[in-house]
C-alpha cells in the first residue's frame, strides 16, 4: 500500500535510521537518507500499477478467451409449412443443433448477444414455389429489417434461399426471424429452413480505468521500514500471480492455435444422378484445406478437435429434375438438406449451412440422396466446406452454461 508522511516525520525516520553509535546524524545526511526512501517508495509504488495494469489485462484476456463461446444453430424442423395471409409472423425455431452459450431461446426464438462484439449471423429458407417464401432477420423488434431472403413464385416445384452477413451487437441486442405477410415457409426434420449464428469475437466497450489511490496514513515512524517490506513482498506476490495468469493465457491461446478450414467442390464431374439409391458425393476439387482434415479421396471431413465448427454446402442442378444435396454426421445423423423440386427448364441453386458441435472425430460427408441429381464444373458451382470458430472443452462448456443460467 501506498504510504504518506509528513516532513517532519520522515526527517525523525531518517535520524532513526542513522542514529547508530549514540551520535546524532548531520542534517545532511538526514536528507541524503530520506531522499533514498522517497525513492523506493515512488519505484515501488509504479512497480506495483504497473503490475496492477498487466495483471488486469491478462485476466480479462483469460475471462473473455473463456467465457465468450457463443454459437447456435437451429431449425424450423418438423413444423411443415408455415405461412400467414393476416400480417407478419415470428417465426421460432424450436429444433436446436447446437446452443453452445444458451443465447437462443426456444421458446421465443431469439437470440440475445451475451457480450458486445462481432457475430457471424445466417438463415436459409425453403418452400413451395407456388407462392412466395420469406425469411426476414430483425433486430430488437426494429421497423427496418437487417437482412432478408425473400422470393416469388415460381410455378410447381420448391425454392430454397439464404442471406447471411456479420453485425456488430451490443450486449443484450436481440434478432428475431419473420415471416413477412401474405408468404411461407417449410420444414421438416431434415432442417431445410436454418438459422445460425456465432461471435466472431468480442469488442467490450473501453472502459477508463481509475484505478485506487491508496492514502492510509500511518503515524507510527517505526511501521515505515515494515511497511516498505510488505511493499516488496506484495509486489512479488502480484509479480508472481500476474506471470501465473499470462502463461495460462498463453497455454490458452495454443490451444486455440488449431487453424482447420476446407472447402471442395465437385468440379468437373458434370452432372451426377442417382436412381438406385443414395449416393456418396466426393469433393475432389480442392480450394482449402488447412489442417488437412478433409479427405478427397473418400469426400469425409473429420473433425480433429471438439469444437464449433460452421459447415455450409452449395448445390446446383438442372430444374428438369429433383436436385438434392444432404450433410451427414458419422453416416447416420441428417444434418441439413437442400432438396429441390423440378421446375421446369433451367438450372436451380440452393445452399444450407450451420455452427456445429462436432466431438473430436465426427466426420461429416455429403450424400446425393435417389432419384435426385446434382451438377457442377470447373466453375465450382456445388461446393462443401467447413472451417473451425472456436475449440470447446467439455468443462469449458458447462461453465458456459452455469454462466448464461446465473445471469438470467
Amino acid at each position: 500500500m501506498a504510504v504518506r508522511l509528513p516532513l517532519w516525520s520522515l526527517l525523525a525516520l531518517a535520524s532513526l535510521v542513522l542514529y547508530t553509535s549514540g551520535e546524532m546524524p548531520t542534517e545532511g545526511e538526514m536528507e541524503k537518507e530520506l531522499m533514498k526512501i522517497q525513492t523506493d517508495m515512488k519505484e515501488l509504488r509504479m512497480e506495483r500499477l504497473v503490475m496492477k495494469e498487466r495483471l488486469e489485462f491478462a485476466e480479462k484476456a483469460l475471462t473473455a478467451m473463456k467465457e465468450n463461446k457463443v454459437a447456435f444453430a437451429v431449425s424450423l424442423g418438423g413444423a411443415g409449412l408455415q405461412k400467414t395471409t393476416t400480417g407478419n409472423k415470428d417465426l421460432i425455431y424450436r429444433d436446436v443443433l447446437t446452443n453452445v452459450g444458451n443465447a437462443y431461446n426456444t421458446e421465443t426464438g431469439e437470440f440475445i448477444a451475451p457480450v458486445r462484439g462481432v457475430y457471424y449471423v445466417r438463415f436459409t429458407i425453403n418452400g413451395p414455389s407456388d407462392f412466395t417464401i420469406s425469411g426476414v432477420l430483425y433486430k430488437n423488434n426494429n421497423r427496418l429489417p437487417e437482412l432478408i431472403a425473400h422470393e416469388g413464385p415460381s410455378g410447381e416445384g420448391s425454392d430454397t434461399a439464404s442471406n447471411g452477413a456479420t453485425l456488430l451487437l451490443e450486449k443484450g441486442d436481440r434478432l428475431n426471424m419473420v415471416l413477412w405477410h401474405n408468404t411461407q415457409i417449410w420444414d421438416n426434420s431434415n432442417h431445410h429452413s436454418t438459422f445460425s449464428g456465432f461471435l466472431l469475437f468480442s469488442m467490450p466497450v473501453d472502459e477508463s480505468d481509475t484505478g485506487e489511490e491508496m492514502t492510509d496514513a500511518m503515524t507510527e515512524l517505526k511501521k515505515l521500514q515494515s511497511t516498505m517490506a510488505e511493499l516488496k513482498t506484495f509486489n512479488l506476490q502480484m509479480k508472481e500471480r500476474m506471470e501465473a495468469t499470462e502463461n495460462k493465457l498463453k497455454a490458452y491461446k495454443d490451444v486455440g492455435q488449431h487453424k482447420v478450414a476446407f472447402s471442395a467442390s465437385l468440379g468437373g464431374d458434370g452432372l451426377q444422378k442417382t436412381t438406385s439409391g443414395n449416393k456418396q458425393l466426393i469433393y475432389r476439387d480442392v480450394m482449402t484445406n488447412v489442417g488437412y482434415a478433409y479427405n478427397t479421396s473418400t469426400g469425409v471431413f473429420t473433425a480433429p478437435v471438439r469444437g464449433v465448427y460452421y459447415v455450409r454446402f452449395t448445390v446446383n442442378g438442372p430444374t428438369d429434375f429433383t436436385i438434392s444435396s444432404v450433410l451427414y454426421k458419422n453416416d447416420k445423423e441428417i444434418q441439413l438438406i437442400v432438396h429441390e423440386q423440378p421446375s421446369g427448364e433451367g438450372s436451380d441453386t440452393g445452399s444450407n449451412g450451420a455452427a456445429l458441435l462436432l466431438e473430436e472425430g465426427d466426420r461429416l460427408s455429403m450424400k446425393l440422396w435417389h432419384n435426385t441429381q446434382i451438377w457442377d464444373s470447373s466453375n465450382h458451382h456445388s461446393t462443401f466446406s467447413a472451417f473451425l470458430v472456436f475449440p470447446l472443452t467439455r468443462a469449458e462448456e458447462a461453465s458456459g452454461a452455469e454462466h448464461s443460467y446465473a445471469e438470467r
